[in-house]
């Protein structure tokens, strides 16, 4: 049987993990009190052009929150110039008038996610959901029972 490697056609950068939020069900565990990692402007740069020659069509900027990121929009510059689109996953809170130019650029577009009270239950009750309840099912001494809430920092 012979396989035969494809390159991936859409890639996930994951470039801070700080948020505005602290919500339980977060699969990035992000928080106002996350950081946007060790990885360099530039070494976000090399991540970039590297998957540009791959052959990847597509980046999501993710986190956390990528608006956050003070060089989202170097990042979105970059990837564009590389010949990528760009989709940004935002929770679209505090977004500056900077941003929403970037926004605007031909080949971005815009992801985001919303919850409203009836679904917060099926959202505590999914994986990252439950990874994170408080509680006798699993409880960690550096999370705070804030933590497990969305609310606004």
């Amino acid at each position: 049987m012979t396989v035969v490697a494809e390159a991936p056609t859409f890639l996930w950068l994951e470039i801070t993990g700080r948020c505005q939020l602290a919500c339980g069900h977060c699969y990035a565990d992000s928080s106002p009190l996350g950081d946007h990692g060790t990885m360099s402007a530039a070494d976000w740069r090399a991540v970039i052009d590297a998957a540009a020659e791959l052959g990847v069509g597509m980046v999501q900027l993710i986190g956390g929150e990528p608006t956050l990121h003070p060089g989202l929009a170097g990042l979105v510059g970059h990837a564009l110039a590389a010949g990528l689109q760009v989709e940004i996953y935002t929770n679209l809170l505090h977004v500056t008038a900077a941003l929403w130019k970037v926004f605007t650029l031909p080949g971005v577009r815009l992801a985001t996610s919303y919850t409203t009270r009836p679904t917060q239950p099926a959202m505590r009750r999914s994986r990252a959901g439950r990874a994170r309840m408080p509680g006798p099912a699993r409880t960690s001494p550096k999370r705070s029972a804030a933590r497990y809430r969305c609310v606004s920092a």
